[in-house]
């Protein structure tokens, strides 16, 4: 049975999350093509699924699909597909599982509030932002622990979905399907990462996505990589006003407090093994990388390359004061980094 629930992970993940607006007026999505204010409704997918069992498990798939097309990877007529969903909705560790994301997630209004500011804040810097069409939660279920890390939201700007089961952490970590993932990746998968990790990808694939990924580059530098991202977590920073920096930046407080006062520590480790203009990643791989810490620096967490990267960027930008549109267009990290005239604090 598990290594059917497991086939049925690939084929059902193709979701995504997100739409438009709220009361106030600083929530207020307006599109611009029919001038109808528009707000982010996210649809329970999860808790359509996973209903009580139905009388004829076919016909209750085959309507979910005719009305949600996007979540299924093949057609229903597919006997063995069938079988595999069936195997997926009546899985006694996804349905507790399921009931575990229920209790974590009864309503989801908060999220949506929150995606509809940050579209609305990312609106008027970024006039060709457009709300995908529809946005879906569901429950990713057992994969390989990074697999799940890396695609616990996706959006093609079309449609979007965020798997609430991997942002369901502690609660979710004594079932068998998810207690691989790895402590240090557990911290920040709770309700107040989601947003922040939603609408990073979304810059990445729909927003700038015209923008050539810096990590593809074979030339790639450790202040290239850096600033790159520095550049996505300002933006976020802006867009989501509501959220601290760690949880932009995905830390804990704790974590972040770490980067805070050991920022000139960094800085100087940075500095003493001339990494800044090093293409070899593998040299500065432990600064940018997920991981339980930065190699070498002791009790660190990981990514500190980030943390430099964005306050580099900040101090750019309380410099230069020019649009989003502009700075991700700015090819030129060493520009950034002269023009930031950044020094770590002391």
């Amino acid at each position: 049975m598990k290594s059917r629930t497991v086939k049925i992970l690939y084929v059902i993940i193709a979701v995504i999350l997100i739409a438009g607006c709220g009361k106030k007026s600083q929530n207020v999505f307006i599109d611009e093509k029919t001038g109808e204010k528009q707000s982010v409704q996210i649809i329970r997918f999860d808790r359509e699924l996973f209903q009580n069992p139905q009388p004829d498990t076919e016909t209750f798939l085959k309507n979910l699909q005719t009305k949600y097309p996007e979540m299924f990877a093949s057609d229903l007529s597919d006997k063995n597909y069938l079988q595999m969903i069936e195997a997926f909705i009546t899985d006694n560790y996804l349905l507790d599982a399921q009931n575990t994301v229920q209790r974590n997630y009864p309503d989801l209004a908060f999220l949506e509030k929150d995606l509809t500011s940050a579209f609305t804040a990312l609106h008027k810097q970024h006039s060709q932002t457009t709300l995908p069409r529809r946005v879906f939660s569901m429950i990713f279920g057992p994969a390989e622990f990074s697999y799940c890390f890396e695609n616990r939201c996706y959006t093609n700007g079309d449609y979007a979905v965020v798997a609430l089961d991997i942002y369901s952490y502690p609660q979710i970590e004594k079932n068998p399907y998810y207690n691989q993932m790895p402590a240090y990746m557990q911290q920040t998968l709770n309700q107040r990462y989601i947003a922040p990790d939603f609408m990073r990808m979304y810059l990445k694939n729909v927003t700038y996505s015209d923008i050539a990924d810096v990590q593809m580059n074979p030339d790639c530098t450790l202040l290239d990589c850096i600033v790159d991202e520095g550049k996505y977590s300002y933006i976020l920073s802006k867009i989501l006003p509501d959220y601290a920096e760690h949880e932009i930046l995905r830390y804990t407080q704790p974590q972040m407090q770490w980067c805070v006062d050991n920022e000139k520590v960094i800085w100087g480790y940075i500095i003493q093994n001339r990494l800044f203009y090093e293409k070899d990643r593998s040299k500065y791989m432990s600064l940018t990388a997920e991981g339980p810490t930065s190699k070498p620096l002791a009790d660190s967490p990981s990514r500190v390359g980030h943390f430099i990267g964005y306050n580099i960027v900040k101090k750019f930008m309380d410099n230069e004061k020019i649009s989003f549109d502009s700075l991700m267009h700015i090819t030129d990290s060493q520009m950034i980094l002269n023009k930031s005239e950044y020094k770590p604090k002391k």
